[in-house]
């Protein structure tokens, strides 16, 4: 029998069991691979162009204060944090109740998808919290359509403040918003869904949403509500800009003194262009973004810019990847107990 893709997968099971849900898992860890080597060959690339060559950028980076690359590491995991508040609250909305731990893990590990396209990946958590949980599949996928949606809004949300701030960069920020809104249209309204389902979705996404459609939106009901929504931004526009400051930081420890609205537009503009390329992770498009405008804002060498770029995007990006990846790890335990005949149930935090 001819194994099933990634997207075949999910849009012909409702319901997964154990063995495909680890044949998922595996689909989508192939992404993530694939990312790492282009990853890796941009950051290659950068250093090899940078003055001093790969040699002054491996340096650079060893010299920067570890106090200060941790601390960029500790703000981006705030930012971790403070979504996982507004997950916390997601749950809540939609009655949802699982055991502290458990829920921590489910939700740290949505990171290691987060360079599959489009955040696709992040569907198989929702299989795992209906594992743990006992509900319903379609009860339980709007938490993560409407998170991954909001979190695109605390950014949004930031970047729209920096273009008002600095109006030179306010007409590509609008574009790149409304460009990053368009897609969760047709998942967040069911007229619109339903008037062009038919019209302009083809192939597997087509057969995903006609799939999922109708029962998607019965359940998703609680979540779309004004009331989700602004409690959302108190929780991903402190967490978008935690994520922001991480470049702040790295540049301090290179003992660097720079406005801190500037690092902040520098981060916020090379993840606007980043996203225009439609690339997951926007791996390369953001690097070479961020790149060039840390030597034009700052006139710093290459070389440190090549350096700050690489550690600010193993912070923003590939730890949280790593992080990630750990706890999927740790939840397929979730999955491994019942495929040995073994229930999971729930308990309280407590020990």
């Amino acid at each position: 029998m001819q194994s099933r893709s990634f997207l075949d997968t999910l849009s012909h099971q409702k319901r997964l069991d154990s063995k495909s849900y680890f044949k998922v898992v595996r689909t989508a860890r192939l992404f993530i691979v694939v990312m790492l080597v282009a990853s890796i060959a941009v950051f290659v690339g950068i250093a090899v162009f940078s003055s001093g060559g790969i040699g002054g950028v491996i340096s650079t980076i060893a010299s920067v204060n570890p106090v200060y690359f941790l601390a960029a590491i500790g703000v981006v995991f705030g930012g971790y944090m403070t979504n996982f508040l507004k997950w916390r609250y997601y749950l809540k909305v939609l009655d949802i109740h699982m055991p502290l731990p458990q829920n921590f893990a489910i939700y740290m590990s949505l990171y290691s998808m987060e360079l599959t396209p489009g955040r696709l990946g992040r569907v198989v958590s929702a299989y795992t919290i209906k594992r743990v949980s006992r509900k319903k599949f379609m009860a339980v996928l709007p938490i993560v359509s409407v998170d991954i949606f909001t979190d695109y809004l605390g950014f949004m949300l930031l970047s729209l403040v920096m273009g008002a701030l600095f109006p030179a960069y306010l007409p590509v920020i609008i574009l790149v918003d409304a460009l990053l809104v368009l897609p969760f249209l047709f998942i967040l309204s069911p007229w619109l869904f339903n008037s062009i389902k038919t019209k302009l979705l083809r192939g597997k996404l087509s057969e995903i949403f006609a799939l999922y459609g109708e029962e998607y939106f019965a359940a998703q009901t609680k979540l779309h509500h004004h009331r989700v929504y602004l409690a959302s931004v108190f929780f991903s526009v402190p967490a978008a800009l935690l994520n922001s400051l991480s470049l702040y930081l790295i540049l301090i420890g290179f003992g660097l003194h720079v406005s801190i609205l500037s690092a902040l537009l520098v981060f916020v503009v090379a993840t606007v262009v980043g996203i225009l390329s439609f690339i997951p992770g926007t791996i390369g498009s953001s690097d070479i973004t961020m790149l060039a405008l840390l030597v034009s804002t700052f006139g710093v060498s290459s070389a440190i810019a090549a350096a700050a770029t690489i550690l600010t995007r193993i912070v923003t990006v590939w730890f949280a990847v790593m992080v990630g990846t750990a706890f999927l790890f740790y939840t397929f335990r979730f999955w491994e107990n019942r495929r040995m005949g073994r229930k999971v149930k729930p308990r309280r935090a407590t020990r």
